[in-house]
């Protein structure tokens, strides 16, 4: 395990288990992450589905559970109402997908009746260890709002530093990227970027540094920011990275774990319990890494 993200665990393990919900938990690799999690100590697993597919998944994967619950369920629409059930009624603190389309799950999760919403915009907080930086960087929103406008940008930001605070930022440096660092009328990014600014200053987000426009070298290369001029709190050691729209923010943190070889960790939060949703792509790893996270939120 990555530095970074090994003293996070061990930080996580002395906090105690709570209970995940895993819906449609034949996913074998979410699997493995769940048994890690229960076995460091952290995680009390309860697998939701069809229990023939979740014993023939735990048998394939090798992954091996001290005390699991199994929630039985013979389809994804019955799966996602047991797993977000188990969280309404306060036997979980987590919500994991498992072998469920993302779409099924967050409507289930956004139901008026029966799901988890709170009043506030849902937002994906993907965190990185990116080799050469002696901190985690966060990146947001790569995974839920498409394109947001200012006023769902105020709540992803105060999501992204209420993550960070929790795995041990204290005072959050939240980069607004755009284009270029001057204010740009014809980019809505750019001037969604001084406006969020300007609230940073008036004191909108306490406690934490909120500059923009920036681009993404001065964001977080010293070097960079040097050479353009750049002043502030946020240039050249941004925490937080808040892109213009889904596209980009999930583009910046895909980029930042195959070309660089990060090692990430995410967490949709503003539900009322942290939900993990991570791509079918990702391994055991970042899957713990995002229960790790989770678990740091409740």
């Amino acid at each position: 395990m990555s530095h970074l993200f090994h003293g996070f665990h061990e930080r996580v393990k002395r906090t105690g288990k709570v209970g995940v919900s895993l819906v449609e938990a034949f996913d074998e690799e979410a699997l493995l992450a769940l048994s890690e999690a229960e076995r460091e100590g952290f995680a009390q697993p309860f697998l939701v589905g069809d229990p023939g597919k979740i014993e023939a998944a735990m048998s394939s994967s090798g992954a091996r559970f001290q005390d699991p619950v199994i929630v039985q369920a013979l389809d994804p629409q019955a799966s996602a109402k047991a797993g977000i059930r188990l969280v309404r009624e306060g036997t979980c603190g987590i919500l994991m997908k498992g072998k469920i389309g993302t779409g099924s799950l967050m409507k289930a999760v956004l139901d008026k009746e029966e799901g988890l919403r709170t009043g506030r915009i849902l937002s994906h907080v993907a965190c990185l260890e990116v080799p050469g930086y002696d901190r985690f960087i966060f990146v947001t929103d790569g995974g839920v709002v498409l394109h947001p406008d200012l006023h769902k940008k105020v709540q992803i930001v105060s999501n992204a530093i209420g993550v960070a605070r929790l795995m041990g930022v204290e005072t959050p440096r939240v980069a607004v990227l755009a284009p270029s660092e001057v204010p740009n009328p014809n980019s809505e990014a750019s001037m969604h970027a001084a406006e969020l600014a300007r609230m940073s200053r008036e004191g909108m987000f306490e406690g934490a540094f909120v500059e923009g426009p920036m681009a993404l070298d001065g964001a977080v290369s010293p070097e960079a920011a040097r050479i353009k001029g750049m002043t502030g709190e946020v240039p050249g050691r941004a925490d937080i990275l808040v892109a213009p729209d889904v596209v980009s923010g999930n583009s910046i943190a895909k980029s930042m774990q195959y070309f660089a070889r990060a090692v990430m960790g995410g967490v949709i939060v503003g539900a009322a319990a942290p939900v993990v949703v991570i791509s079918r792509a990702d391994t055991a790893q970042v899957k713990l890494n995002s229960i790790a996270m989770a678990r740091a939120l409740v």
